[in-house]
């Protein structure tokens, strides 16, 4: 069971079971000043989920301590910080939304405990100093769970396309010591070898691209360019991996190779992560679709909508909050980094865009992509 990293006393236990049932008379009025604090100080509105998670943490506050359940307290806080963990939540923008809760209640606070207001205001400071800790304790260490799980994942993936290539090229030694291979025979082994040293490839590149978005420090390279061309080329680059699945792709109602009526739609973006982006969602399509990808590209009046659409299983509503998760695996879901989809997220926020998706068990999944016309150079 989670206990208090700093010790409190049976007297600040008191004085803590004495605010909480105070601060519960005021709840309503807390919640309009701290909601609008977090909105002016993290940018979040009152519909994101974010808002949601935190304040069901900083509530524990009230509904816990009222009734002086300190280990029950702390043990939620502590089943806190890994569901925090598990959604994504920013460990900056948790810890900030408790300060925010303490600047909330300092004129309720005030007014009640006008001779003990600096007692009461060390004291709150000893029980956040407790609950920040036993929330990043838990955050993290979840984080380092998905981590593991990410690698365990990814040292999967190239062992198995190692084991491959070494296969193949095993083989080929073999063979030609022996005088046993043709030169077909040699071709088929040696584009064997290539199409998993190419996996490989894909695999570290997917890594480390992601990482460069992850940073921060990325800068989009703002060209103008024509999207739907490139749409079409990014499905031509994929038709390999489409026609494995016996999968065929259409954009705005045509064959790929039939788009040669349809007018460009320009649009100023980074040609580079545009192509990334609407690569990850082809790509994820094509695993799951059953027959058909359908990709539309329609030009609003200030934006560009890209959706891509398949046939298959669809999304159960558990995975669907969570589909664009770093290293996030559905069950049931096709073998993966985990790191796609994210990329499309991060891409869309770098253009002041959004990514997201629609989708219904058993008829299949649309995922969109929403970018202004024009982004800032």
């Amino acid at each position: 069971m989670a206990k208090e990293i700093v010790a409190l006393s049976a007297d600040e236990k008191k004085l803590f079971i004495e605010i909480a049932r105070v601060m519960s008379a005021y709840e309503e009025d807390v919640a309009k000043k701290w909601e609008a604090l977090v909105k002016v100080r993290i940018g979040l509105k009152k519909s994101d989920r974010a808002i949601k998670n935190f304040r069901e943490a900083v509530w524990l506050f009230l509904t816990s301590l009222s009734d002086g359940e300190f280990d029950a307290y702390f043990k939620r806080i502590e089943e806190k910080g890994a569901d925090f963990a598990k959604t994504k939540e920013q460990y900056e923008n948790l810890i900030l939304s408790f300060y925010l809760y303490e600047e909330a209640t300092f004129r309720f606070l005030q007014e009640y405990f006008a001779g003990r207001i600096h007692i009461v205001l060390t004291s709150l400071d000893y029980l956040y100093h407790n609950v920040i800790a036993i929330l990043a304790r838990a955050y993290f260490r979840e984080l380092e769970r998905d981590r593991e799980k990410f690698i365990t994942i990814l040292a999967h993936d190239l062992r198995n396309t190692l084991m491959g290539i070494m296969g193949f090229s095993n083989i080929i030694i073999e063979d030609i010591q022996k005088g046993q291979m043709s030169k077909e025979e040699e071709m088929t082994f040696l584009t064997a070898i290539n199409s998993n040293a190419k996996r490989m490839q894909n695999l570290i590149d997917s890594m480390l691209n992601y990482g460069k978005l992850k940073s921060g420090k990325f800068e989009p390279n703002i060209t103008d360019f024509d999207l739907l061309e490139v749409t079409r080329n990014v499905a031509l680059a994929l038709l390999p991996e489409a026609n494995k699945y016996n999968v065929s792709i259409r954009i705005n109602g045509h064959d790929w190779s039939d788009m040669s009526a349809q007018p460009s739609i320009m649009i100023s973006a980074d040609k580079g992560l545009i192509i990334r982006a609407v690569g990850n969602y082809i790509s994820n399509a094509v695993k799951y679709a059953k027959k058909v990808v359908s990709l539309s590209v329609e030009q609003r009046e200030e934006d560009i909508l890209i959706s891509v659409t398949d046939d298959g299983p669809g999304i159960s509503p558990s995975d669907i909050n969570l589909i664009f998760e770093d290293y996030y695996q559905a069950k049931g879901g096709k073998p993966g980094t985990g790191l796609g989809l994210p990329s499309v997220r991060m891409i869309a926020g770098l253009h002041s865009g959004k990514a997201w998706v629609e989708s219904n068990l058993g008829a299949g999944s649309t995922f969109f992509l929403r970018l202004p016309k024009k982004v800032q150079r």
